[in-house]
């Protein structure tokens, strides 16, 4: 049974870059940012009026992947200036955004989880996440360490959590040379957080670059395929910025 789990995780994982490789090679140039002072790039949810949390994100240049736009296993919506993410069920939920950010250092986001995925720790191996951010470095393909996986522009997914070490960069399965999952900020169910991660430092220090390249694309995932239990979590995202 464990053996049967770990390899739905990795598949799960494969099959979630993918879709991120795929987006970032075929998607339009779409959805400026929202302008800020001071901030290179700045995403929120305020200026939603109602109907559709879908099709409005859709409008914003977001593309739903996997479970994202199955209503009855994902649950989107927007309130209070907020996204939030609902998993009912084991699922894996994807937005998606093309992005061309530079001159940044930091990145800065506004978050919370109102329930966590039973049993998530990726310190325990159990890679299941309330909500991830995803942000995509540059075009250059990185290998995937496997000849059936396609390689992958350099990435790190930045989560919250309840216990794992804060800051520590977690490989995967696959995407060894090129991927990390980094949990931002450790958290209590119903918290707001606002997490700020030097992420060109940690580009550098990760893959060991002297420089970090331009952010190349952006996504909003949640992740209970591999829970215990249920799979049921939900999550908040009110602002992803990236600093000077």
């Amino acid at each position: 049974m464990k053996t049967s789990t770990r390899v739905l995780s990795a598949l799960t994982r494969i099959t979630l870059l993918l879709c991120l490789c795929l987006f970032l090679a075929v998607v339009a140039k779409g959805a400026s940012a929202e302008p800020r002072a001071g901030a290179p790039y700045s995403l929120g949810f305020s200026d939603f009026t109602g109907g559709s949390a879908l099709k409005w994100l859709e409008k914003k240049g977001f593309l739903a992947k996997q479970d994202a736009a199955t209503e009855s296993k994902i649950q989107l919506s927007i309130a209070d200036s907020a996204l939030f993410l609902q998993a009912k069920k084991q699922a894996l939920g994807l937005l998606l955004r093309e992005t061309n950010i530079v001159g940044y250092s930091r990145i800065r986001i506004e978050w919370g989880v109102d329930a966590f995925p039973t049993g998530a720790s990726y310190e325990k191996g159990n890679r299941s996440d309330a909500v991830m951010v995803y942000v995509f470095f540059g075009d250059e393909k990185i290998s995937s360490g496997s000849l059936l996986i396609p390689n992958s522009p350099y990435f790190i997914g930045l989560f919250l959590c309840q216990s794992d070490p804060v800051g520590h960069p977690y490989r995967g399965r696959y995407f060894h040379a090129g991927g990390r999952y980094v949990c931002a900020d450790q958290t209590k169910v119903g918290e707001t957080v606002t997490s700020s991660f030097a992420i060109t430092d940690a580009f550098k220090r990760y893959f060991d670059k002297s420089e970090a390249p331009f952010i190349s694309g952006l996504a909003i995932a949640i992740d209970t395929e591999s829970a215990k239990g249920s799979g049921a979590a939900k999550s908040f995202i009110r602002t992803i910025e990236f600093l000077k």
